[in-house]
């Protein structure tokens, strides 16, 4: 191989078309590069599940063990083996990052802030999961959601949040999306937002928030600039006890039994991430339920007599 075309970088500038055109013409009429093509060509051709690159690379290690011991000289020189395996391996890995969709997620007690790649800001509440392919992005600004995020969109294409019970649609804006099970909620910060469901499709203007529960939707109002969760709070406005609940589980990864207490009661109010004790005061001495420990992470509810 020609000098100028040994250098570790040049077959990754080569498959990136970061070439200068005076090097890539030069490097065409090279007798090396009709071999590469077609180790190229023939690389972009793999599909994912019939793709193994230690496999690949023990085959280019059989070959050099064969040319070590063989005292016929080959047509292609043994260096050109390696340089196939690293092609190989780097064509491999772009062909895996560009088509694996990016997914993201949090455990008990957790947030995590995301990035996304036209710079839109994904914040991930406890126990939520996104996902999103980076190689569609440009065209489909969409993500799938399990859990509760806060989003600032940047403007730009419809942008779009798909869960399991409704998809949320803007162009840019701050909105926030809760979903568990039967519950679907949206709120929205700045902007306008298009609210679709099955059967309902609603638009929301800044301090404007809706909930679907069973199918059954509730609209109200509120005055929060952010989440109250961003800064270690949840706040809930009429909200059943199910969903506190789910929201107590979430924080504090705990287990709360609640098969003695009516959970479709509603509860206005808030309660801290920073104690566990001072968070099951604060929700359930105002509506007169008691709660008992039974080891460290499982808590039983019940009625006060």
């Amino acid at each position: 191989m020609e000098k100028h075309f040994s250098d570790d970088t040049f077959l990754a500038r080569w498959i990136s078309n970061d070439l200068s055109e005076e090097e890539l013409t030069s490097f065409k009429k090279s007798k090396e590069y009709t071999a590469f093509n077609k180790i190229n060509e023939s690389a972009q051709k793999l599909e994912a599940p019939a793709y193994n690159k230690k496999a690949a690379l023990h085959k280019i290690q059989q070959e050099l063990h064969k040319e070590n011991q063989s005292k016929v000289r080959r047509l292609i020189p043994t260096w050109m083996y390696s340089a196939a395996a690293v092609l190989i391996v780097a064509l491999g890995l772009l062909f895996f990052m560009n088509d694996t969709p990016s997914e993201f997620q949090t455990g008990f007690g957790e947030q995590l802030a995301v990035v996304l790649p036209d710079n839109s800001k994904v914040q991930l509440n406890a126990q939520s999961q996104l996902e999103f392919n980076s190689k569609t992005w440009e065209e489909q600004r969409e993500i799938n959601l399990k859990g509760e995020a806060f989003f600032d969109v940047e403007k730009g294409k419809t942008f779009k949040v798909i869960t399991a019970i409704g998809t949320v649609e803007v162009l840019g804006t701050e909105f926030n999306v809760l979903v568990n099970n039967n519950y679907f909620e949206v709120q929205c910060h700045e902007g306008s937002v298009a609210v679709k469901s099955s059967n309902h499709n609603i638009i929301l203007k800044p301090g404007n928030a809706v909930r679907i529960v069973n199918s059954k939707v509730e609209e109200w109002q509120f005055s929060d600039v952010k989440p109250s969760w961003l800064q270690g709070e949840s706040t809930f406005t009429n909200a059943s006890l199910a969903q506190v609940i789910k929201a107590l589980e979430n924080q504090f990864n705990v287990s709360i039994n609640s098969d003695k207490i009516d959970t479709s009661k509603k509860y206005t109010g808030v309660f801290s991430h920073k104690n566990l004790k001072v968070a099951l005061k604060t929700v359930f001495t105002t509506m007169d339920i008691l709660y008992t420990f039974k080891g460290d992470k499982t808590i039983v509810l019940t009625n006060k007599k």
